[in-house]
């Protein structure tokens, strides 16, 4: 299945295979809480705005309805700047693949395309791991 970046199709996606991914490692998950949001503006073809949002918590998760600035991490950026990022896949990568899209996201916020925000709470391995799952099996999904 081949989706196009940041379409609702996408989101949707998105949160199925976030649902299910969260579902497998519920037991390792357990104790462990994390937020995330990441909202893409000018997304072709009408140019208007998606977003997603989750709270994984205690082995669960539950989207929003809306984007959380506030989450622990939180990321709000032109669909264009997004995509090169968005096409990565982590497993395997290169360590010059990854320092160039380092380099990108760097210079995607310089230019002011791309906000980020961390707050002090770190995802867990646990979460980290499924987050990595997530982003790699999306990026496979998502056309060039």
């Amino acid at each position: 299945m081949t989706m196009n970046f940041a379409d609702q199709r996408w989101i949707e996606r998105i949160k199925e295979l976030l649902a299910q991914l969260v579902a497998d490692s519920s037991d390792r998950l357990a104790g462990h809480h994390f937020s995330l949001s990441e909202t893409f503006t000018s997304v072709p073809p009408e140019g208007g705005t998606s977003f997603w949002a989750a709270q994984i918590e205690d082995g669960a998760v539950r989207f929003s309805d809306a984007p959380n600035p506030d989450a622990d991490f939180a990321l709000v950026a032109e669909h264009a700047a997004a995509l090169p990022g968005a096409m990565l896949i982590y497993d395997g990568a290169t360590k010059e693949m990854l320092d160039a899209a380092n380099d990108h996201r760097r210079a995607m916020i310089a230019e002011g395309r791309m906000t980020v925000r961390v707050g002090n709470h770190k995802a867990s391995e646990p979460v980290m791991a499924v987050l990595r799952q997530l982003h790699d099996t999306i990026a496979r999904e998502t056309a060039a």
